[in-house]
């Protein structure tokens, strides 16, 4: 019974994809160089798509195999999303303090250069 599921869930997802694009059946199947009816079967869920016709899917649709088969995007590419978005903070954390640092750095040679003018003076 899982095995059907799987097939009808996978049918849905890549039917979803070609509705969501307004295509025909028969437009998709002649650019996965299927039949109509073949590419029919693959959507109602009766049979699964060949290694060469997923990966055509997956390119032409621009989603994962993940996503294709388990209705979500890798987990590897979500945790180097969240990687990414904790790198930017952490740079602009250090931008802000390298700012503060440089205007200190100023004041402070600022002092330095009136301390030096009051011992000249003296």
């Amino acid at each position: 019974m899982q095995e059907i599921l799987s097939k009808k869930i996978l049918g849905q997802r890549i039917k979803s994809l070609r509705t969501e694009k307004a295509y025909a059946q028969a437009y998709v199947a002649n650019f996965l160089n299927l039949s109509r009816s073949n590419y029919s079967q693959i959507e109602l869920g009766n049979q699964y798509p060949t290694y060469h016709t997923l990966n055509a899917i997956s390119r032409h649709y621009n989603k994962s195999y993940e996503w294709l088969l388990h209705g979500q995007e890798e987990q590897e590419s979500a945790e180097i999303s969240r990687m990414n978005i904790s790198f930017v903070s952490v740079v602009k954390e250090l931008e802000a303090n390298l700012k503060s640092f440089s205007v200190s750095l100023s004041q402070l040679k600022e002092e330095l250069e009136q301390l030096k003018n009051e011992m000249i003076v003296s």
